[in-house]
């Protein structure tokens, strides 16, 4: 399990650096639905969802430098509200990419994968 994980949050994070880095150009839609679906894919988002729990964790998109001490769990509960909001909401995976919130959640499972990896 500690490999696959390594192994899927690397190439996560090897295949979208780029493309999620913040900046003001938009990023296809096409883009944001192939980022979601390989988080589905790799089993990242959280199946067993609860929105109490994104409101009370929601203060993280506020400062994405706080994501840096964000817990595995607390990556994965931001990024299944995000998506699921943006089923309702197009734009708000964009909005979040942006502020730099989905390249700091990246970059954590990065970190999360290296310490697993040694």
């Amino acid at each position: 399990m500690k490999q696959l994980f390594t192994h899927q949050t690397s190439n996560l994070y090897a295949k979208y650096v780029n493309i999620l880095a913040c900046g003001e150009k938009p990023i296809s839609v096409c883009k944001i639905q192939e980022f979601t679906d390989d988080l589905a894919k790799s089993h990242l988002l959280l199946s067993d969802f609860k929105w109490d729990e994104w409101y009370q964790n929601s203060h993280l998109v506020d400062r994405p430098d706080y994501i840096a001490d964000a817990t595995l769990h607390e990556c994965q509960l931001l990024l299944t509200a995000m998506t699921r909001l943006e089923c309702f909401s197009p734009g708000v995976m964009d909005n979040m990419r942006r502020q730099g919130v989905l390249i700091a959640i990246l970059e954590r499972y990065n970190n999360f994968s290296m310490k697993l990896a040694c």
